[in-house]
């Protein structure tokens, strides 16, 4: 760290990053515990918005452009993660998967904010070569018309979607499982955590109830003596 560097006080989410030569690619931790009545779902499940959710947010910042770089956004279910490092585990020649999330601006407006999320991978391109960076990933923001769904979701309405902002980066093996590598770990002990301190909760009620029975009894029993 350079003499000159100056680092705030505010506790960082990053979990990993990887820098490549024009943009870099950002995952952080935004996982929330479960609601006590459901606590061996341990991650916090939201309903109309993702502020209550729990979610691992990736953040890429485009800089080829010198200063006027572009930053995006995408968060993604832990879950969702921990599948994309066991493809990478596994050694997949090719995968794909894409999600695109909406949400309402303003209860007054159908105006939505958008998020589009992507990542694949293809070991050859269009002429049969194997590629050195066969990982792609791509992140989308912008905006659109919120419709609901019939079992209670919403999605984009069909023809609506703007792009605003757009980054994408390619990776290579190696890089890409580090990345991940320290995604999946950090989401296994945040489970661990969760499940532990529900056990932990329960014990000590249990611990509390004989307690409790304990100086019950013992305050009868001086009674009685008495």
């Amino acid at each position: 760290m350079g003499k000159n560097k100056v680092w705030n006080k505010k506790v960082s989410k990053q979990i990993s990053v990887h820098k490549g030569k024009g943009s870099l690619l950002e995952i952080n931790n935004c996982m929330k515990t479960a609601s006590p009545w459901f606590p061996w779902h341990m991650h916090a499940e939201g309903m109309e918005d993702e502020e209550g959710t729990s979610l691992i947010r990736f953040v890429m910042v485009d800089y080829s452009k010198g200063k006027k770089s572009v930053s995006v956004y995408a968060n993604v279910a832990p879950e969702y993660v921990k599948y994309f490092f066991v493809q990478m585990l596994r050694g997949v020649e090719e995968f794909s998967f894409s999600q695109q999330k909406i949400f309402q601006k303003s209860p007054d407006s159908l105006e939505g904010a958008v998020t589009y999320f992507m990542i694949s991978r293809h070991e050859y391109n269009s002429s049969g070569e194997k590629r050195n960076y066969p990982w792609y990933v791509e992140i989308q923001n912008g905006t659109g018309i919120v419709e609901k769904t019939r079992n209670g979701g919403q999605h984009c309405k069909k023809g609506t979607y703007e792009v605003k902002k757009r980054a994408a980066i390619y990776m290579t093996n190696i890089d890409i499982f580090v990345l991940f590598c320290r995604a999946d770990s950090v989401i296994k002990a945040f489970e661990r955590d969760a499940l532990f301190h529900q056990r932990d909760i329960q014990n000590l009620q249990k611990l509390f109830k004989k307690l409790v029975s304990l100086l019950v009894y013992g305050e009868q029993e001086s009674q009685n003596a008495a």
